[in-house]
This record gives structure tokens, sequence and C-alpha cells, in this order.
């Protein structure tokens, strides 16, 4: 074990306390330029819209092209992939082993898929057209929280520590609160509270309109999909460990709720507000085909990690020794019993089976 901080902890955050700084400074810069597109931009658009403008353009012609600045967005996925880094080092150097490279790749995976939901194109027009607005939504419900827990975080922080903080992240991990939050019909039933309920009453239309109301939907959809996903894709070390079967039910009623919500959108009579801008929108019809893409989409997202679970289940069995039959469990507690080697294997081990035939021996000297 080293009391020094491993260096690439110490590059991580060297990178993260210089972004930080630059995020600072180009805030600084939205709220004090006097002139130009953003002369008058407030503090909230230069928070969380840094450098963009109102949409005049199709998002086709713009979808890798349009970008914005959400400064809090930036920082908190930078502070949280340093943490990550400095885990897997310390991992490395507590432990004199390498963490899989696959977790780490799917976790930083899951902060590029936020950064992209709020930095982005689809950012950039959500205000404007409900269909991107939507795709935001399944990207940081659905496909950020599956990456970020696939990546196990809460498993290298309890590895990556020392031997009392390690005690001190199971108590709270496997505490009172985490285990109530983390329980299958409360987990169940706050992702569907969210889904309905920004989606199938007025706050969408809150939402649509106001800035920081915005940001508090991007965050309760990452934390509300992580609370989901942790029990459908995670290995986690907290109180709740679900069987396959108990998985994919969950999955089936989350596809089921996403199915639901897709339908009324498509099937309503009421737009969901629309900011106006200079695109020729119908805002109905725009509400009817973010319906369509939260069933399909949804859908389709769940599809995937249904099937993922499954072929993890597969290979699971297919690693598990075939049980073992009346007749060679007899035998095997026959010789445990004459030769005291329990648990061998009498066809495999050389040992096990020299102590067989002595036994045979003997029983022919008799």
């Amino acid at each position: 074990m080293t009391s020094r901080l491993p260096r690439l902890a110490v590059a991580a955050w060297v990178v993260a306390g210089a972004l930080v700084v630059a995020l600072v400074a180009a805030v600084v810069h939205y709220l004090t330029q006097g002139s130009g597109a953003h002369m008058h931009m407030g503090s909230a658009d230069a928070l969380t819209r840094g450098g963009g403008s109102t949409p005049t353009q199709p998002l086709s012609d713009r979808l890798v092209t349009a970008w914005q600045l959400d400064a809090i967005a930036v920082a908190v996925l930078v502070i949280a992939a340093a943490a990550y880094l400095t885990g897997v080092a310390l991992f490395a150097a507590r432990t004199d082993r390498r963490w899989p490279i696959r977790r780490t790749a799917s976790f930083l995976a899951g902060l590029a898929v936020c950064a992209f939901a709020t930095n982005g194109s689809i950012a950039v027009y959500d205000q404007v057209l409900f269909t991107a607005h939507m795709a935001g939504h399944l990207a940081l419900v659905m496909v950020a929280p599956v990456l970020l827990v696939a990546g196990h975080p809460l498993t290298l922080a309890v590895d990556a520590a020392s031997p009392e903080r390690r005690e001190r992240i199971l108590r709270v991990a496997r505490g009172r609160i985490i285990s109530l939050l983390t329980s299958p019909p409360v987990a169940l039933a706050a992702y569907a509270g969210v889904i309905v309920g920004s989606h199938l009453t007025g706050l969408m239309d809150t939402i649509m309109r106001n800035t920081w109301a915005g940001q508090v939907e991007h965050l309760v959809y990452v934390l509300v999909g992580c609370q989901f996903f942790v029990l459908v894709v995670g290995q986690e070390p907290i109180r709740w460990r679900l069987a396959s079967p108990a998985r994919w039910l969950l999955l089936a009623i989350a596809m089921a709720v996403d199915t639901f919500t897709g339908i009324v959108l498509m099937q309503g009579t009421t737009a969901v507000h629309l900011v106006d801008s200079g695109l020729d929108v119908d805002a109905l019809s725009e509400t009817h085909t973010g319906g369509a893409i939260m069933w399909f989409g949804g859908d389709a997202i769940m599809a995937v990690v249904m099937v993922a679970l499954v072929v993890n289940w597969l290979r699971v069995v297919d690693r598990r020794p075939a049980p073992k039959g009346w007749l060679e469990q007899a035998r095997g507690a026959t010789f445990t019993e004459h030769t005291g080697a329990s648990g061998a294997d009498v066809d495999e081990d050389d040992a096990a089976r020299d102590a067989y035939n002595e036994w045979l021996q003997r029983l022919n000297r008799s």
C-alpha cells in the first residue's frame, strides 16, 4: 500500500482543475461581453447555454455542428471523471491488479453521453424541438445510466478505499436510506413517476420555458436512471441483488411505462410548448413525433439491455458445472465416508484416485 497519490490521479485532477478554470473564464466572458448575439445573455443562459443561440436551421443540417456550453454539467462531469480515474489509480496501487478497462471505458462513455445530451445539438434544439428534447431524455434516463452503472463505480470506491473508509462506504451503501431507495418497488415507482409525470403533465411546458427547470430535469433523469438500472444491470455492493428473472421483469414493466407514455403523446390533442424560433415547426406534430421516439426509441434501448442480460445469463449458465445424478452423488458420498477426502473429484484428482484405489484393495483383501 502506498500513501502517495498515484500519477494517474494527479494528472486527472490537474486536467480537471484546468478545465474548471477554463469554464469559469468562459462563463465570465458570456456575462460581460457587450456586443454580438449574446450581449443580453442572462446568468442562467451564460451558465447553461453559453455560446448557443436560437436555432434557425433544421436540426438535420446541424446535427454535429451545433454546440453550446453547459458549464455546470461539464464541471460535474469533469469532476466525476477525475474521481473515477483516481479510484482506478488507487485500486492498482493498493491491490497490484488492474481495474478492468471495459468498466473504465463504460463509465467514461456514460459521461460522454451526458456531455452530448447537455452540450450537443440535441441540447441546442431542446427548447424549440420536442423531438430533440425527447432524444435528450432517452440519453439521460436510459443510455447514460446503463453505461455508468456498468462501470461499477461503487465497487471501485470500495475496492480502492482504505480498510477504515471501506467500512464506512459499505455501511452507507447497505444502510436504510440507500436500501430503501434501491428497493425494486421504490426504484420502479421512481422511474415510472418521472417518465409519466414529466411528459404527461403540465410540468413539461414549464421545463421547456425555464432554463433552471431544464437543469433540474437533467439531474433527476440521470439519478433516477441510475437508481433503476443499478438493479437491472448492476453488481454493486448494495443490499439488493436480483436474480435474472426479476431483472427481466423490471425491464418489462419499465418498457410498458415507456410504451404507455409514448402512445399517449402520439394520440394527444394538446401540443407541448415550444420556444419561438426561426424554424417552421408544427408543435402538435413535434409532440406526436416525440411520443413515437419515446415509444420506439425507449423500447429499443430496453430491448438491447434485455438481450445483453440474457446473453450474460446464458454465459453464466454455461460455466456452471452440470448437476450430478443420484448415482454419482452416492458414489461421492461413499468415497468421502471411507477415505475422508471430502469434495475431491475421483476422476480428475490423482490423490483422490489413489485413495479410492487403496480403499478398493482393502475391500478385496477382506
